[in-house]
């Protein structure tokens, strides 16, 4: 939701909660959060032009449509379309070094100077291709045909009207530069242009390049400490600029005394960070800066907060929430037939009992589900790592906030394979009727969330962009479910060995090993699938506006500072039509068919659309092995369909799509 114009004050303070309503009801309202209104101008860096032209772009044409004698292409010149009763297309490759390496690039366009005509010039549109593979000069034109990319990255246009920023901005990021194809569109007549070798210097190919040059990040915004017992727990909203392309942003967190006397310090990765060992007599200030290679940001401090002991002290919360997780798995594997028999079998079982209870039926649904297929949880863990225990709202309650990993081990036809989860995690406990209760279990950084009060904020809830997401979903395409909601059993499946070490398979290979990178979006599936497809698959950009359902990229916007996305590349409804529809990428009918590097997506009964997407890593023994950002990073297709079997809203459709990476 977007506020208004004009309703805000600036400076003024509000207090806002949100509750969720479908046609039979709504839930009840969420705690209230407090956001003052801070309306601060933007930094506007200097943007610099970067012009390439002569030895720095190269530029040549080859006819398409002979493969002996080809006629040869005129000194100092280039042509695109019909001309002289042959098809001509044009390659044009930049040298990209000049480019200052993590630079936000902003804008580019391509301009060509008319050879065969001086004045009353009809603009020629074009069709212009990434390349897929690289092509020289000394090859064909139709071995230049063959190395584009399938679909174009625009259509029919002037050059005039074709943004290449998003294009040169890949190039930089993947170091995959093989160049673009140009193509006359439609059947207007050929025209020729002059080409880098002309005499007159002024009259040769130019991309002119707008960039921001890197730097170090903004300051961190409204960092909220929640104080516990002998530590803390900060939490912050990253810079509005990281300050470099391609560069990951770093945290240095200082806890510092009235005085500035600095008590402990501790590098992060996220916006988020735990300090204990501290003195529940003292007040401490927290201190973060944000760094990139190319330097450190300004540093934010927080108000003063001081620890507060826990009643019981924090050792007995951290137990309480430890065996809480312990019998939940033993729910899981079969250890414990019920939630009342888990809980019996635990020292703190009555501290548990009721939120166990209201869990049981998936539990024990997802444990049956696997048992009919001849599958089974062999085993299943939890971890518990930057654990904070402080007080509630009142000396009643307690909170733990802890990052939790998980594990589970799926047996199938006697072989185990792990399944892997890492989420920060807050479980609030209270005194009912004399005697501590475990109420709810909640994710951190959804009951923690602080909007930041500029531009950042709409980036920060943004994930789902799909303006027609009550279109029902394409029928006929997804896999055949049997009776328990599971894929068809459809004959011998494929043997392939993990995608952490096949070899050539970027999508696979990238989701794998990033898996753990931090999350975007409150929903970030599609995202990291959008991610692993560029960087992994190398995948190209499709030109095109936002909400589009043909185009396809990511950009810099607002002076470099803001990441901006297609829905395409954020939502998962909005990937599957534009892979399907637009990349013509092949559906596939059987699971046992399915290959590393896939995209599935998921339809839950109550959506009309897929809101789920994940990347398979492997399909052996019958089960097909996904990586994602979801509930669990490494896990398999029965598993999450399993996870949801007796919820009130299982997964009513599965799709398996060949994305065309080219």
């Amino acid at each position: 939701m977007q506020i208004p114009d004009g309703v805000l004050t600036d400076g003024a303070t509000y207090y806002w909660n949100v509750r969720a309503c479908t046609s039979v009801g709504c839930s009840p309202w969420s705690a209230l959060q407090k956001l003052t209104v801070r309306v601060r101008p933007l930094p506007v860096p200097e943007s610099k032009t970067l012009t390439l032209t002569d030895g720095r772009l190269t530029a040549s044409s080859a006819v398409t449509d002979c493969d002996d004698a080809c006629p040869a292409t005129p000194d100092g010149k280039i042509l695109a379309g019909r001309t002289d009763g042959h098809d001509w297309a044009t390659w044009i490759k930049a040298d990209l070094s000049p480019l200052p390496r993590g630079s936000f690039v902003t804008g580019a366009k391509l301009s060509l100077t008319r050879a065969d005509c001086t004045t009353g010039c009809t603009a020629q549109k074009f069709d212009l291709f990434q390349l897929a593979t690289a092509w020289s000069p000394s090859q064909s034109g139709k071995e230049l045909l063959a190395a584009a990319s399938v679909d174009s990255y625009s259509s029919g246009e002037e050059l005039t009207a074709t943004e290449l920023g998003p294009v040169v901005q890949s190039w930089t990021e993947l170091g995959d530069n093989t160049g673009l194809l140009l193509r006359a569109a439609g059947e207007a007549p050929g025209a020729a242009y002059y080409s880098a070798s002309a005499g007159d210097a002024a009259k040769r190919p130019q991309l002119t390049i707008q960039y921001v040059l890197p730097s170090a990040p903004g300051p961190v915004e409204d960092i909220a400490v929640s104080a516990g017992d002998k530590g803390l727990l900060a939490r912050w909203n990253p810079p509005l600029s990281g300050g470099a392309a391609g560069e990951e942003t770093g945290y240095t967190v200082k806890v510092e005394t009235t005085d500035g006397l600095i008590v402990a310090e501790v590098e992060s990765t996220v916006p988020r960070a735990v300090v204990t060992g501290l003195d529940n007599s003292r007040s401490y200030r927290v201190a973060v800066t944000a760094h990139n290679t190319f330097g450190n940001g300004p540093v934010s401090r927080s108000a003063l907060s001081q620890p507060t002991a826990v009643t019981g002290g924090p050792d007995l919360y951290r137990t309480y929430v430890q065996d809480y997780l312990k019998a939940r798995g033993r729910i899981t594997t079969g250890g414990s037939l019920t939630a009342g028999d888990a809980a019996s079998e635990s020292a703190h079982g009555g501290v548990f009992r009721e939120l166990l209870e209201a869990q049981e039926e998936g539990l024990v649904g997802a444990r049956e589900a696997l048992e009919k297929r001849g599958q089974s949880y062999s085993s299943a863990s939890a971890e518990l790592s930057d654990v904070l225990v402080r007080r509630g709202e009142n000396t009643a309650e307690a909170i733990v906030h802890a990052t939790v990993t998980e594990s589970e081990t799926i047996r199938t036809d006697g072989v185990d394979d792990k399944t892997e989860a890492r989420n920060d995690k807050r479980f609030t406990f209270t005194v009912k009727n004399g005697a501590v209760v475990l109420l709810t279990e909640a994710d951190d950084a959804s009951a923690g969330l602080t909007l930041s009060p500029t531009a950042a904020a709409e980036a920060q809830l943004e994930s789902e962009g799909s303006e027609d997401a009550d279109l029902p979903a394409d029928e006929g395409d997804a896999l055949d479910l049997d009776d328990d909601g599971f894929p068809v059993n459809d004959g011998v499946p494929l043997v392939t060995t993990l995608a952490s070490v096949v070899d050539g398979n970027g999508t696979a290979n990238w989701a794998y090993k990033n898996r753990g990178t931090k999350w975007e979006y409150k929903q970030d599936c599609t995202n990291f699938v959008s991610k692993a497809l560029y960087y992994g698959g190398h995948m190209k950009f499709r030109n095109g506006g936002r909400k589009a359902d043909h185009s396809w990229w990511q950009e810099y916007y607002l002076f470099g500072t803001i990441k901006n996305k297609t829905y395409t590349w954020s939502a998962a409804e909005n990937l599957r039509r534009h892979v399907t529809k637009y990349r013509h990428s092949q559906t596939i009918s059987k699971a046992s068919s399915a290959k590393v590097g896939d995209i599935i997506f998921f339809k839950w009964k109550s959506e009309k659309v897929y809101n789920h997407a994940a990347v398979v890593r492997a399909n052996s023994r019958g089960e097909i092995h996904l990586v994602q950002h979801g509930i669990k990073e490494l896990t398999t297709l029965s598993d999450v369909i399993a996870r949801y079997k007796k919820k009130k809203d299982p997964i009513e459709k599965v799709l398996i799509v060949r994305v065309k990476d080219r």
